[in-house]
Formats: structure tokens, C-alpha cells, sequence
């Protein structure tokens, strides 16, 4: 498990700076780390998935994802589609992005704007 871990983290690594949404977030929130953890001890994975985000999506999507699934790069992809989809379906990249990064109403939040101005340079 570890090595595949390791391997998808540095295919995440390797890809273009060009990217999709979900490359740069990965980018940006683990530097392509799969089994990083981050704001102290709250967030993990290569997506930097908060525990009340996934059960936020369990109660949403009615999944059974578990925290250590936030360090799965697979299923971390699976929570951050739903995520997205459930909270900015047919909306913008940006608002996608500040939604990620600051919940359901990161969108309107003038503190996720700096995250936006990561990721575009990701993009």
C-alpha cells in the first residue's frame, strides 16, 4: 500500500504545472503528498481532507468513507468530486476552488481568495 502510495504521489508530483482543478489542489495542499497531515493534525491526505468534510459527505452522499481514506489519493479524488459537486455543481473553477477551500460558503469568503490565486498559478 505504501509504495503505491509513493507512486501515485510522485506521478501527482510530475505532472504539468498545466493541470485540472484537482491536480493543482493536490499541488497545493500536500505538494502531491498522499500521507501528509496538515493544520495541525485536522487535515490529511493529498487533498488535505478535514474529518468533518468526510462526514459531511457521508451524510450528503450517504458514502461510508473513514478517515483513513483521506489517505487513499483514489478515494480522496472520489470525496473531492462529490464535494464539489454537491456544493458548486455548473459553477466556475474559482468557485469550485474556494469552496474546497473554505466550505459550502468558502465561495463568498474573501479569505479563500488567496487560495484561488494558488491554485490558478497551478492551473
Amino acid at each position: 500500500m505504501k509504495r503505491a502510495l509513493f507512486i501515485l504521489c510522485l506521478a501527482v508530483s510530475a505532472l504539468p504545472v498545466k493541470a485540472g482543478l484537482w491536480e493543482a489542489v493536490c499541488r497545493v495542499e500536500s505538494g502531491g503528498n498522499a500521507l501528509a497531515i496538515g493544520d495541525k493534525g485536522r487535515a490529511a491526505g493529498i487533498a488535505q481532507i478535514w474529518g468533518r468534510t468526510v462526514q459531511d459527505i457521508n451524510r450528503f452522499a450517504g458514502t461510508k468513507y473513514t478517515l483513513n481514506d483521506r489517505f487513499d489519493p483514489v478515494k480522496s479524488k472520489e470525496m473531492f468530486t462529490l464535494y464539489t459537486e454537491h456544493y458548486a455543481k455548473g459553477r466556475s473553477v474559482e468557485f469550485k476552488a474556494r469552496v474546497w477551500n473554505g466550505g459550502p460558503q468558502g465561495a463568498y469568503k474573501s479569505a479563500t481568495l488567496a487560495y484561488w490565486r494558488k491554485i490558478q498559478s497551478k492551473l
